[in-house]
């Protein structure tokens, strides 16, 4: 899909360099038809510049034509697109551990892990061994490209490793089940997005069952309670398209608490406080602290990644413990 994307951009950008030479082209050697024919006498100054006009609005006219049968061209590939969603085999999954099969610690860890997105490509993770404590705050670092937005995908189960596993509790989560494993953890990524609805409603993500004692609880946690609160609306002011403009930091603070909504055992963050300044960042760190679950950080920003007890770093697709921090500690990594 990603491909096909590709390739739709490349021949749209492709379409509009031709077209705008082509009609660029065009236009000068009109006007300089024009200025020879007005110089020997064949046609007036303002029979030229009429032409000109005409031409104009034919080009424009001929340039939203081809728009269109491009267009057109074009829905083959979006179809193809929307079938391969629709053909897509359903996610197989397990029915779930048995009593007492785990030791309930939500413990995670990686073992052997190598991620390969087809076999022609090479690996963008090898080898990669580590684990997470319950209650662990650990930081993933590395620089853009290295496969940090890859392996949270791993983590939350979306993409099955080339080889190796993800476990929690000793126990690979496809075994485990996916759908258990995935009511215990809380993401938070990059190109999440609010939906069309109330604060309430997104916080709550639409939730049939939700409360405002819950919603609030995971609002205050994400330091957004005081902005809420402050709106004429409250927890009924509208985002989204018809509703009020949010700022980039309440924006991730809104999401952070969806996530938080959830009570999750496990929370993993993908730059999810990169809009937000030190001193907010801080509050909410000592805040999903008093939870006692695990974070998973994924961060370049060095305040981040000092709030972690353990940095990891992805380097050639391979990962190594960089530092263990004490807390209040400032990393460089």
């Amino acid at each position: 899909m990603a491909d096909r994307e590709m390739v739709a951009q490349r021949v749209t950008i492709a379409f509009q360099a031709v077209s705008q030479l082509v009609f660029g082209m065009q236009r000068v050697i009109l006007i300089g038809i024009g200025a020879y024919l007005i110089i020997s006498s064949e046609l007036s100054a303002g029979t030229i510049v009429a032409f000109l006009a005409y031409a104009d609005n034919f080009s424009q006219k001929s340039i939203s034509f081809i728009d269109k049968v491009v267009e057109l061209r074009m829905v083959r590939m979006h179809c193809n697109r929307i079938a391969d969603i629709v053909s897509s085999d359903a996610e197989e999954d397990a029915p779930g551990w048995r009593s007492g099969e785990l030791h309930q610690r939500h413990a995670l860890a990686v073992r052997d892990l190598d991620f390969r997105y087809s076999d022609s490509e090479p690996l963008i993770l090898s080898n990669l061994n580590f684990a997470i404590e319950p209650g662990e705050v650990v930081a993933i670092t590395g620089v853009s490209g290295s496969g940090k937005s890859t392996l949270v995908k791993l983590l939350l189960g979306l993409l099955t490793p080339t080889d190796g596993a993800v476990e929690i509790d000793g126990m690979d989560i496809r075994r485990h089940g996916l759908a258990e494993y995935r009511d215990l953890l809380g993401a938070v990524m990059q190109e999440d997005s609010l939906f069309a609805g109330t604060i309430a409603d997104n916080i709550a993500f639409f939730d049939s069952g939700a409360t405002l004692e819950k919603v609030v609880a995971a609002a205050k946690l994400a330091e957004l309670h005081d902005d809420i609160v402050a709106m004429p609306m409250g927890y009924e002011s509208l985002v989204g398209d018809m509703g009020s403009s949010l700022s980039g930091g309440q924006r991730q603070r809104l999401v952070l608490a969806r996530a938080l909504y959830r009570t999750p055992r496990i929370l993993i963050l993908d730059e999810a406080t990169s809009q937000l300044d030190q001193a907010c960042e801080a509050r909410i760190d000592r805040a999903i602290r008093q939870l006692d679950i695990s974070r998973i950080i994924i961060s370049h920003r060095p305040s981040t990644v000092a709030m972690a007890d353990r940095v990891l770093q992805i380097e050639g697709g391979h990962i190594r413990e960089v530092c263990t921090c004490q807390k209040g500690g400032i990393v460089t990594v």
